[in-house]
């Protein structure tokens, strides 16, 4: 699944590092760090700066990632996650590219989906999203719905085939983003990547949370919907995870919530068609997106959506 196995960095990469001061005229050891589905991602040590050595994270973005990627939003997003001390500090970036210099978060290590299913490190996420979204805006206000709307153009423009059901499911969609829009939406700075990777732990340290490509103002309950969604929350977990970020779980929590995890299903199954247009990659983006697709189906035939939709 890695975009940096097996690569060398480029001589773009390797001539826009001798131009960042605290690179520059340095001995850099550059190796690939795995992980990445749409960039490539590195660590650079530099081995002769004088004061021992250091370990910064580069990132580098992948083609066609401009399509749905706001590099100043970005930049933005990382750099106030780093104020608030919920990200790793940001050394540099690159408007042009989009590449982007970050601390190196040694002694901690990414979350697994198993370390995810673990009720203290699960709080830690919940507890660590709070903080994130009690913060200024930010630039962009970009939510769940336009990026859904994004998303199906692109699968539209590309010609992307998909079976019937998924159809039915985009019109199933069509319902729960209206109800949203009726019932108005709870807009904070929102980080939209429930990915395991991006929750980075370390024992007697906070955890950060790392890559703000998809940041946006955003849905509050999107942000809960889509981590409950990625790691296969039951109800139980979920109810849970309401009542830490909340601090109580009523109907219309409960029903925002679970609303929010089909829509950040669909986003990114149809995420994942778009990539495998975009992409020229061993992942197979196609399959997954539908796999998410699928997903977003069964949870939206669930006997409680109707009284869901209507408790918005």
């Amino acid at each position: 699944m890695s975009l940096a196995a097996a690569i060398e960095p480029s001589a773009e990469l390797l001539t826009l590092l001798q131009k960042v001061p605290v690179f520059a005229g340095k001995k850099l050891d550059i190796v690939p760090v795995s992980g990445g589905l749409t960039n490539v991602n590195w660590r650079v040590d530099v081995c002769d700066d004088g004061a021992g050595d250091r370990a910064y994270f580069v990132k580098v973005p992948g083609p066609g990632t401009d399509e749905f990627i706001n590099r100043a939003t970005v930049y933005a997003a990382s750099r106030q996650a780093a104020s608030m001390g919920v990200g790793p500090e940001v050394l540099f970036f690159d408007p042009e590219t989009g590449i982007e210099i970050d601390e190196f978060l040694g002694g901690h290590k990414p979350c697994t989906t198993a370390d995810l299913a673990r009720e203290e490190i699960s709080d830690q996420v919940v507890e660590l999203y709070r903080k994130w979204h009690a913060g200024a805006a930010l630039p962009e206000t970009k939510t769940m719905l336009d990026l859904v709307d994004e998303h199906r153009e692109q699968v539209r423009r590309d010609g992307t085939a998909v079976p019937s059901w998924v159809n039915q499911l985009l019109a199933t969609y069509d319902e729960a983003a209206a109800r949203f829009r009726a019932s108005g939406l709870d807009i904070v700075p929102c980080h939209n990547d429930a990915m395991p990777g991006n929750y980075m732990r370390a024992p007697a340290r906070s955890m950060r949370l790392i890559d703000y490509d998809y940041a946006s103002n955003n849905e509050r309950a999107y942000e809960l919907g889509g981590f409950v969604c990625e790691f296969f929350f039951d109800r139980e977990q979920t109810r849970h995870a309401i009542e830490v970020y909340f601090g109580h779980c009523d109907r219309e929590l409960w029903s925002r919530v679970q609303v929010c995890r089909v829509i950040a299903d669909v986003k990114w199954g149809l995420w994942g068609l778009v990539n495998a247009v975009a992409w020229n990659s061993d992942f197979d983006y196609y399959k997954y997106g539908l796999w998410k697709l699928k997903r977003a189906d069964f949870f939206s035939h669930d006997p409680d959506w109707a009284d869901d939709l209507g408790s918005i």
